[in-house]
């Protein structure tokens, strides 16, 4: 980011793309323009039980430019209090729509039990984004 700052090259450049352009120079701990060479930038990869860090990686994926770290949780000069939250903004995850409108069709025909076993099963799948709010909206 400080690089950022120093560089208006490095401005356009995603977090894969950064490495072509730059090379990180240990003792000074610092970015420099790359003068030669070429290489291939690697992603680390993460798991999303990781959390907030693995928001932190989708975002810089995404967004360009960052000059300070509450730019990566910044979506349309709206700063977010997470980077999950600043990924639903950007549109990198989906709504739980459909789990909500599943769980309201079921209260009609489902006994408590059976609703209780529906939520913990959606729950165990891990792929509702923000079962807080899948609970409350039902």
């Amino acid at each position: 980011m400080e690089a950022n700052k120093q560089y208006p090259e490095g401005r356009i450049l995603g977090y894969a793309q950064y490495v072509s352009k730059f090379v990180y120079v240990k003792r000074s701990r610092c970015w420099k323009l790359r003068k030669s060479g070429y290489t291939i930038g690697r992603l680390v990869w993460i798991s999303p039980f990781m959390g907030e860090l693995y928001y932190l990686r989708m975002m810089l994926t995404v967004v360009k430019g960052l000059t300070c770290y509450e730019d990566i949780r910044t979506v349309s000069n709206i700063e977010y209090p997470t980077f999950r939250d600043a990924c639903f903004a950007i549109g990198l995850l989906k709504d739980d729509k459909e789990y909500i409108e599943a769980i309201r069709e079921a209260k009609d025909r489902g006994s408590g039990f059976y609703l209780r076993k529906l939520f913990v099963t959606m729950l165990l799948s891990t792929s509702m984004n923000r079962p807080n709010h899948v609970w409350e909206e039902t």
